[in-house]
């Protein structure tokens, strides 16, 4: 029992040092609006427009005969 309650102060101490310590981050931390110069982020995919329904299509969904083209 008193080997299980000094492994958990153990692991809070080691965790409480390194939450202090930060990793040496200074100041807060922040997400860049631009990123440096030199470095360019993945261009996204392209816009593709969703096609309007055909009125084929349509016709069919409501049971009428659909006009051959």
């Amino acid at each position: 029992m008193t080997r299980a309650i000094s492994i958990v102060a153990a692991a809070i101490l080691i965790t409480g040092a390194l939450a202090v310590a930060g990793c040496g981050q200074k100041g807060p931390l922040y997400l860049r609006d631009k990123p440096p110069r030199g470095v360019k982020p993945p261009k996204p995919a392209p816009y593709e427009p969703v096609p309007y329904p055909d009125a084929s299509d349509a016709a069919q969904r409501e049971g009428e005969d659909v006009p051959n083209r």
